[in-house]
């Protein structure tokens, strides 16, 4: 059954959905990247190197590494809303409990399970809201959703400093992350109401149909580019902005958020501009030349010209990841039912790029060169244009041009 024969009724529900799948991802990364506008203080009070502090700031990636591929499949069989579910209950532990951390190891295995929640959540997105948005929505639906991630770095970046202790900070967010799991108790549903049920197979069956997709490889490995690049700047900046330009930690982090508040415009704007192109493949390829080119120059510009470089490197940064993402309920041959194993294997590539890229990369190359260090993460968004190069488009001018 391909996407071709699913049908969406559709609800003014879907708004409820949307707002709970982007209320979870929110809070999830506000927890995450906490650590990131404290890291003036955690990497002294844990002793920590700087492979330890790029570790601790990426273990909710990695929980993602480790759940994403069957949680993909897990959704297609048991269901989005009960497998994410039984993932909020480890997610808050780690989360709240970060407070009472005194070790390393302490804090990077809680923030290990704070991770679990975007790891199946990214998974399995593309499935959930599939299921409630038609398909040519899912572009705006997906920029929408990937908002979330700007918005709770953005406002990770810019309040937590403002916290009077590293403690009150996390056990905030634990509460937040609390109650959005109740909220998704109550209100997440599958499908809408009179939508086809779909096929009940083996977990090996919808794993197999995803796995021999060559353009949900291409989608996660362009994605996974994407993601190294992004956590080189979010999760390193701050501290470089503090280390070696002097400022303060709320100046530092303020200037950080200024790319994810690009991203967040970005990852709405982008869809809109693709939709109105009718292309997608050929929109994404200069967008991300010209977006490199911004990240390098954020960098190495004087200090007058960063907050307009750091928010341009951040507008054009949030615009090709959400149509790759859509790309699970886009592909003929993946569509609804094999949409959440396509999703793991994408989101698994994701987190690999992540949690490897700045830390076992980019970091061992560039040692304390930041110019170096930022110059490869601005490498790392060209590559997601030249992978994105051998994906099939699929914009709308392409596809009604196949129906003709």
């Amino acid at each position: 059954m391909s996407d071709n024969n699913y049908k969406v009724n559709v609800s003014p529900y879907r708004w409820v959905i949307l707002l709970i799948v982007w209320a979870s991802i929110f809070a999830a990364l506000v927890a995450q990247f906490q650590v990131a506008a404290l890291a003036y203080k955690i990497i002294p009070a844990f002793k920590m190197t700087t492979g330890q502090y790029s570790m601790v700031l990426t273990a909710p990636m990695l929980a993602g590494v480790c759940f994403s591929l069957v949680a993909g499949a897990l959704a297609d069989r048991f269901g989005v809303k009960r497998v994410v579910a039984v993932g909020f209950v480890f997610s808050i532990v780690g989360t709240f409990f970060r407070y009472a951390a005194d070790t390393y190891w302490e804090m990077f295995i809680l923030m290990f399970l704070s991770g679990i929640i975007p790891g199946l959540l990214n998974a399995n997105a593309a499935k959930l809201l599939g299921a409630w948005f038609p398909k040519e929505q899912m572009g705006l639906v997906m920029g929408i959703y990937f908002k979330s991630n700007g918005m709770g770095i953005t406002v990770a970046l810019a309040t937590t400093a403002l916290f009077p202790t590293t403690q009150s900070a996390f056990i905030a967010a634990g509460i937040l992350i609390f109650a959005i799991w109740i909220l998704w108790l109550l209100l997440i549903k599958a499908k809408p109401e009179g939508a086809p049920e779909l096929p009940v197979m083996p977990m090996a069956n919808y794993m197999s149909v995803a796995a021999k997709s060559k353009n949900v490889w291409l989608v996660g490995i362009a994605l996974m580019f994407f993601m190294g690049s992004s956590m080189a700047f979010s999760g390193f900046l701050p501290n470089a902005l503090h280390d070696q330009r002097g400022m303060s930690p709320v100046t530092a982090g303020f200037m950080a958020s200024l790319i994810t508040f690009g991203t967040i415009i970005g990852s709405l704007i982008g869809p809109i501009i693709s939709d109105k192109l009718g292309r997608i493949k050929y929109f994404i390829v200069p967008v991300a030349v010209i977006g490199a080119t911004a990240g390098y120059l954020s960098w190495v510009s004087p200090q007058s010209n960063m907050p307009a470089l750091f928010f341009v490197f951040g507008l054009l940064a949030g615009m090709p990841t959400p149509m790759l993402m859509a790309f699970p309920m886009l592909l003929p041959e993946i569509g609804p039912v094999y949409a959440g194993s396509a999703g793991g294997i994408i989101g698994t590539l994701q987190v690999v790029g992540a949690v490897f890229i700045p830390a076992l990369v980019i970091a061992p190359i560039a040692g304390q060169n930041y110019t170096i260090f930022f110059t490869l993460g601005s490498l790392c968004f060209l590559a997601l244009g030249i992978v994105t190069l051998f994906l099939p488009e699929l914009g709308t001018k392409a596809t009604k041009a196949k129906l003709n």
